[in-house]
Parts: structure tokens; sequence; C-alpha cells
């Protein structure tokens, strides 16, 4: 096998570069439709004044918590309707989340009840049972023992008097350091519910 060695040498530096000015013109043509704008206000769009002429398929969020029409977080769109363009309702921004850290006395009261509408918006729970909450439990426990634990869940019907309420029974043994007992006494449990 052969190879090559070669040197190359040369004292001379050459610059190569552009032009001495470089004029750049834009133009930027005629002004185009605006895209869709997002509002937020607090009530209703057909009846608030949002501060511009709205365009179709611009969206409106209500963001009034104490909305007499429960529409707190009601998504609009404006688009075209029978007489004309107007404000209507898409959808809601719905948390599907419902956290609480809640203390259960395990020597007298093993559940707890959750009002439905604390976790769903209300114009759902009638179409939720049991099965559409996912709920995650965990006990602090002040002397650090292992503790394990099991729940049932269960939708209570609304009545007159009562709305309907998700029903969470927990069953738990602690270990004692010998033995695994039952849980007596109160413990915070640390609840996370989502709607599946």
């Amino acid at each position: 096998m052969s190879s090559i060695d070669v040197l190359l040498n040369n004292d001379d530096l050459i610059v190569l570069g552009g032009p001495q000015e470089l004029n750049i013109e834009l133009d930027y043509g005629p002004e185009g439709e605006r895209g869709s704008l997002i509002f937020v206000g607090n009530g209703s769009p057909s009846e608030l004044t949002i501060g511009q002429t709205p365009k179709a398929f611009d969206l409106y969020i209500n963001m009034l918590k104490s909305d007499p029409y429960n529409k707190y977080l009601m998504i609009y769109s404006y688009m075209p309707g029978l007489t004309g363009l107007q404000w209507q309702e898409i959808t809601k921004l719905i948390p599907n989340t419902y956290s609480v850290n809640t203390s259960i006395d395990f020597s007298s009261v093993n559940y707890v009840s959750i009002p439905v509408t604390a976790i769903v918006d209300p114009s759902y729970v009638g179409n939720t049972d049991a099965s559409n909450f996912n709920v995650q439990v965990t006990f602090a426990t002040s002397e650090g023992f292992p503790l394990v634990s099991s729940i049932k869940t269960e939708v209570i019907e609304a009545t007159l008097t009562e709305p309907a309420k998700l029903k969470i029974t927990f069953y738990a043994k602690e270990f004692d350091g010998t033995n695994w007992v039952d849980v007596s006494g109160p413990r915070t449990a640390n609840l996370h519910i989502s709607v599946v």
C-alpha cells in the first residue's frame, strides 16, 4: 500500500465578500383579513360590549364565576345563525379534577360524601355514575407505620333536599410493628378525584 504526502503552502490571504452596500425594499402588500380573536369577559357575550366588533369565528370565554345561568367557563363562537352572526355556545372548560385533604375517623365513620357538583359541572351530573370517577387516596400517618387501604365508590342519587353525592368508603389496615391491625382513630386522607 502506498501513501501520498502533500504539503500546501501559500502566503497570500484572499477575502471574498459581498457588495459594499445592500438595499432591501419591503412591500407589505394590502392588509388582509384578521384572524380569529379570543375575548374574555364577565358574563354572556350577547349581553356585554366587548370593546371591538367581533368577526365570524371569534371566540369568547365567560369568566363570571357567579354566572346566574351556570355559564362560567363557557366558550362561545361568533357564528352564522338564523338571524346573521351571533354568539353560540360551543363547549365548557371544565376542570376534570378535584382534590381535597379530609379527616377520616375510622373509629366512627369510615366514609366521606362529596357533592357531585363539586367535581363535575352540574349540567353533566345526571349522566355520571361511580364508574366515571377515578379516585386516588393516600393516608398521612403520624407514626410512620405502613398503611394499606382500599376504597368503594358509589353515587348517592339526589333527593328533594340533598344533591347527588359521591360516597367513598375507606377500608384500611396499619402495621403496628408486629401485626396488621384495623386502623382506629382519625387519619388524614389526601383525595384526588378525576372524571373519566
